[in-house]
């Protein structure tokens, strides 16, 4: 395609028009084949297969309302989140056009850390115990325990 797309961006100041266009009729099936590729199983023994049924259950009662769909996350529906809403510093949804933040997707999460935009948690468990504090969850140790292990299974 040679870089023979269409680009707009009023807020840089970016207008750029190829004839023909190679790209833009292109990026649904790009999308739809990311969206194919299987996910990387985690590693053999890293979670509590247990736990992570008993998490499983939990996320499916409180966090499915953000977290949907196959992706586990809400940037199809076009749902933002305010950074007091996540607890989250908002510095990095300030530089962003909508001034908020996507949910974040689930797949192979276990290969991501640190999370969130910042950096700020080393692990799951620190992402857990953050919104259980800040969107005052109640989960209690055990329960933020099962959590994570169902988080590390994905």
């Amino acid at each position: 395609m040679g870089g023979q797309g269409n680009f707009s961006d009023s807020r840089l100041g970016i207008d750029v028009k190829h004839s023909p266009d190679m790209v833009t009729s292109k990026l649904p099936a790009l999308r739809a084949y990311q969206y194919s590729l299987p996910v990387p199983p985690p590693p053999a023994a890293s979670f509590n297969a247990a736990a992570a049924e008993r998490g499983n259950a939990l996320f499916g009662q409180i966090c499915l309302a953000c977290h949907v769909g196959a992706t586990g996350t809400d940037n199809n529906s076009g749902t933002l989140h305010a950074p007091a809403e996540t607890g989250v510093d908002g510095t990095y949804a300030a530089r962003t056009v909508n001034k908020a933040y996507r949910t974040t997707p689930l797949r192979a999460l276990w290969q991501h850390p640190p999370y969130f935009h910042d950096g700020s948690a080393a692990t799951l468990a620190d992402v857990v115990a953050h919104y259980n504090r800040v969107r005052t969850l109640g989960l209690t140790v055990d329960q933020q325990r099962d959590l994570v292990e169902y988080l590390k299974s994905l």
